[in-house]
């Protein structure tokens, strides 16, 4: 049997635009689970509001860097680490830039392939939408953020050749829900489902 970590934020735990958490029919690593089938086991690591590397002074807990290590020893052995983080990392009172936040996934990569001894599969998170001035989370993701978000996937795709990691940007095949602009609603974890599991099985079959 294979194992598999799924480890990043909001769209990984399956956070509901508008509040709530999709159902286990609904989840992307739950329907990765069902795509690959019994000779696979999906562990899920998500959580909301989960940054690569910073300390957000508004809620405790959610600095990758302080949980991963942990986490891949409880979940050891693995033969794949999938990671999605970045959304988090672009809010403004972090003063986001690109070099800040692929420095962080940078060292949160190399962490994974250290410690796990398997590969990584970097997912560079879906952009920001458009309409995020009228999202609820406006106040955190202003235009600067939004722009920045569609400049992280070839950031990333290089990031990820360097350490010798693979690599699947979520922004060409989801997009945020118009609700909030933030996350995914329930047909964007069934693409994001689809499409990382069509990378494992070529992975990992």
């Amino acid at each position: 049997m294979k194992h598999l970590l799924c480890f990043g934020d909001s769209n990984t735990h399956g956070y509901i635009p508008g509040g709530g958490r999709y159902d286990d029919n609904t989840r992307w690593p739950r329907l990765l689970a069902r795509n690959l089938g019994e000779d696979f086991l999906v562990y899920e690591e998500g959580l909301n509001g989960r940054t690569s590397s910073m300390e957000d002074p508004f809620k405790p807990y959610k600095n990758a860097m302080d949980y991963i290590i942990p986490c891949l020893m409880t979940h050891e052995p693995l033969d794949l680490t999938i990671l999605m983080l970045g959304s988090n990392d672009m809010k403004q009172y972090f003063s986001p830039s690109i070099e800040k936040i692929t420095s962080g996934l940078r060292s949160l990569t190399k962490i994974i392939l250290d410690i796990s001894e398997a590969p990584v599969l970097l997912v560079s998170p879906i952009h920001l939408g458009d309409k995020m001035a009228q999202s609820p989370f406006a106040d955190s993701f202003p235009a600067s953020s939004v722009a920045l978000s569609h400049q992280l996937g070839p950031a990333l795709s290089i990031v990820a050749e360097q350490l010798g990691a693979h690599f699947l940007d979520a922004a060409a095949v989801a997009e945020p829900s118009p609700e909030d602009s933030l996350h995914l609603a329930a047909e964007g974890h069934r693409r994001l489902a689809d499409a990382i599991t069509k990378k494992v099985q070529q992975l990992l079959i």
